[in-house]
């Protein structure tokens, strides 16, 4: 009986050692899954900002160089621009803590907590 029982403990031994490294691989899994969510999340951003800069650069560049040809006037155009972009700028600065505070905590926290709601129902 004392052997049947050390093989039962040993056994048991075995399957709690194989248990826990399971649970840590599915931490890693778990870890590995959402800071690739969160990486290709700032990656996707970082390229829709860059490129809408880009964009909106050209579109000022583009209305200079219509505005001068137009009325004869670029100091004038690009006066026009640096207004616009001082009261984009403005509103930004005014409004960035609605914008983005709200925007950025709800999208990680989609990302970081998207698991523990599937787990609650």
């Amino acid at each position: 009986m004392s052997k049947n029982l050390s093989d039962n403990v040993s056994e048991l031994s075995d399957v709690t050692k194989k248990y826990v490294q399971t649970r840590i691989e599915l931490v890693k899994l778990s870890v590995l899954s959402r800071v690739t969510q969160v990486t290709s999340y700032l990656i996707g951003t970082l390229v829709l900002i860059t490129g809408g800069a880009m964009i909106l650069f050209f579109v000022f560049a583009a209305f200079v160089a219509w505005y001068g040809q137009v009325y004869h006037d670029y100091l004038t155009g690009l006066l026009l621009v640096i207004g616009v972009l001082a009261v984009l700028t403005i509103l930004f600065v005014l409004l960035k803590k609605q914008i983005v505070t709200s925007i950025v905590l709800r999208k990680y926290s989609s990302l970081l907590f998207e698991d523990e709601k599937e787990d609650e129902l």
